[in-house]
């Protein structure tokens, strides 16, 4: 009972969710881990890891994400995430690099530094000063290199020492942006948005990253609903009525792939690894998934609800995701058989 028959080469695990609405689903879910070659192809991990029932962190304290739960199957639409860490080709020293990810219709840039601070001398009206950048050999892809985190100059206990609402584990974030105290020290972020960049002067920019947001950052929190008397008496435990799938999205807004994820989109790679850029496509894997339920059958295919790529490693994993709606027959689930229907990019 309950048990995948795993016949492809990747990870599979079955687990129940409900919807929105209250309904169980059973959900296959496939993580599908791949390393570049050097031909351009895509060599199968030969011990992939398993389905990620639980998110997994940057840290041991849990306040950054590294990836969330493989188990998704109401994400409207496919993740694109990004790890790694910033370099110059052949790691040489530098005190910026540029970095730039293709996947598909998606492209995105940033600014990468080693360490600035900006300081305020002369009074309130004095003079700003940047301090850096330095020279660095490689810097994570991290949100806490980002701009973010808590106000170093607001009353503790105050409102304003709340932490930046989309990025609390960044760098360089003030409400006093434009008005530093005297003596003021502030380690600007070391990733940016190179149209968009942190100059003295001007407004700050919103927090510019790659990875997964927690479901307590926003904009994801703006997606959560409104849970108050109202829901208590009428909808709990179930999500509030204004409740939006789009919480389901952990990638930044400009990663969630525009249309439908199926493989073989193009991806190209700047700024990541020591041996300069590269490219490749995405692999193509259609899965099948055949569930019994009771005497019932049915046949699904999994749909791609993330690809997560590590630059440095040249690697990616894709996830995929199937829901079959239980309609009260939960005990019934036997289980589901997984099978690759097709496979290409992919060396054999």
């Amino acid at each position: 009972m309950w048990a995948v028959d795993n016949r492809t080469p990747f990870a599979a695990q079955g687990s129940f969710l409900r919807d929105r609405h209250g309904v169980e689903h059973w959900v296959v879910a496939v993580r599908a881990c791949f390393s570049l070659r050097a031909d351009g192809l895509l060599d199968v991990a030969p011990e992939p890891p398993p389905v990620r029932l639980v998110g997994e962190y940057v840290d041991g304290q849990a306040r950054e994400m590294k990836a969330a739960a493989d188990i998704a199957p109401f994400r409207p639409a496919a993740d694109i995430l990004v790890r790694g860490t910033a370099c110059a080709p052949g790691e040489a020293v530098r005190r910026t690099c540029a970095v730039r990810v293709r996947v598909g219709a998606i492209e995105k840039r940033a600014r990468v530094t080693g360490r600035r601070v900006l300081q305020r001398t002369g009074g309130r009206r004095g003079r700003l000063t940047l301090d850096g950048p330095e020279d660095f050999a490689g810097v994570r892809l991290v949100w806490r290199a980002a701009l973010g985190g808590v106000d170093p100059f607001a009353e503790p206990g105050s409102p304003a020492a709340a932490p930046h609402p989309h990025n609390p584990v960044g760098r360089g974030w003030t409400a006093r942006w434009s008005d530093l105290p005297e003596g003021a020290e502030l380690a600007l972020p070391l990733i940016e948005d190179p149209a968009r960049p942190v100059v003295p002067g001007r407004p700050l920019p919103p927090p510019h990253g790659f990875g997964p947001l927690q479901p307590a950052w926003r904009p994801r929190l703006d997606h959560a609903g409104t849970y108050d008397e109202a829901w208590m008496a009428t909808r709990a435990p179930l999500p509030p009525e204004d409740f939006s799938e789009a919480f389901h999205q952990t990638a930044p807004a400009d990663q969630i792939y525009p249309g439908v994820l199926r493989g073989g989109e193009p991806v190209e790679v700047e700024g990541l690894h020591p041996d300069g850029p590269y490219a490749f496509r995405l692999p193509q894997v259609l899965l099948e998934a055949r569930t019994r339920i009771g005497t019932a059958r049915t046949q699904e295919r999994l749909r791609l609800v993330a690809a997560i790529l590590d630059g440095s490693a040249r690697s990616v994993e894709l996830i995929f995701n199937a829901a079959v709606a239980c309609n009260g027959r939960d005990h019934a689930v036997e289980g589901s058989t997984v099978t690759v229907r097709q496979m290409a990019g992919v060396a054999r």
